[in-house]
């Protein structure tokens, strides 16, 4: 007898990041607040993640727990002593955290990656836990020889009550860290590397959008200087302009939504001088009358670049800077979806 197709795990207790091609992440709850909890002990952490391989109704990872793994200890011993004990989940991948710096796969992780975590679907997980708290996370997945994305870094809060309502996470560019006179093809002596770094650029913009949108932008621009400059001073609001059609940023933060399958990106313009003075924002995203407040530090500012999983047809997007002498910018867009 066909029965319908019943999921397996809930919905509820994972943070799901979707990949191009339809692979997914998903993320264990329990498994971001225990091992937040081991990282807060000790900022400097690695270890192997266990889980699951789906493939229906599209390929995913599930990272369900995970086993610490001592410094001192051989990874690819602890992995065979981890398959050798543990029958109900499987090595899924691997995690590292670190106290400070850029969050990227340097040359010892790719070549982690590709010695014991080279199977379609295994995933990396890098945390930074600075002291003081606000941890962040960014997730690579390895994918026909190579670690994927290979155009930017998915980026975090490592937080489980954050992670809970969905948060859209963001985009950093150079996901490697690795040295400039050293070609990553060389670092993965036994991998079938395939075309060059600009056919792999080049892969992710073939990617057409799965539904077509029209932009409606309506931008409007208020600075609000505080009580120690004059009233005259103030600009006038800039005029709206349509992300879909302009060219270059022609506002003060510049801000464009771009159709991509299963997200939108949303940019604004990180070298913009308003970014550049600029000591927080906020980035609220409504949705059926839903708002959702995604906050950034000066440093995530200066990204330029957001993702967001957009839940329904309609999505309101309001972007919000405030500069260290208090001026805020804020911009606007709306974005619609023909059904």
């Amino acid at each position: 007898m066909a029965t319908g197709t019943q999921l397996v795990y809930d919905p509820a207790n994972y943070y799901v990041w979707r990949a191009s091609g339809g692979f997914s992440v998903h993320l264990s709850l329990p498994v971001v607040r225990e091992l937040a909890a081991k990282i807060a002990v000790s900022a400097e952490t690695r270890g192997i993640l266990l889980g699951r391989a789906l493939s229906t109704p599209f390929a995913t990872t599930m990272v369900d727990d995970f086993v610490l793994v001592p410094p001192s200890e051989d990874l690819a011993r602890a992995r065979r002593a981890i398959e050798d004990t543990r029958r109900d989940l499987r090595v899924v991948g691997y995690f590292r955290s670190q106290p400070d710096g850029r969050l990227r796969l340097g040359t010892q992780d790719l070549q982690t990656f590709d010695r014991l975590f080279c199977e379609n679907g295994n995933v990396g997980l890098l945390i930074r836990s600075p002291r003081g708290g606000h941890g962040e996370a960014t997730l690579f997945y390895w994918q026909d020889g190579q670690p994927q994305p290979r155009d930017f870094g998915f980026g975090f809060p490592f937080d489980a009550m954050k992670l809970a309502g969905g948060h859209p996470g963001w985009r950093f560019p150079e996901p490697f860290e690795v040295d400039e006179d050293t070609p990553v093809r060389s670092l993965f002596p036994s991998s079938e590397f395939s075309g060059d770094a600009a056919s792999e650029k080049v892969r992710w913009f073939r990617l057409l959008p799965t539904m077509a949108l029209v932009v409606i932008g309506i931008v409007a621009t208020q600075i609000a200087w505080n009580s120690r400059r004059p009233a005259t001073q103030d600009p006038a609001p800039a005029e709206s302009t349509s992300p879909a059609t302009s060219a270059a940023y022609e506002t003060a933060l510049g801000l464009k939504v771009t159709s991509q399958p299963h997200q939108l990106e949303i940019r604004w313009n990180r070298a913009s001088s308003v970014i550049a003075a600029a000591a927080r924002g906020t980035l609220n995203i409504t949705e059926a009358g839903v708002t959702e407040a995604v906050p950034f530090e000066a440093r995530e500012l200066r990204e330029g670049y957001v993702a967001y999983t957009p839940k329904t047809n309609d999505v309101s997007i309001r972007f919000e800077v405030t500069g260290a002498d208090g001026a805020a910018t804020t911009e606007s867009i709306r974005v619609v979806a023909i059904p």
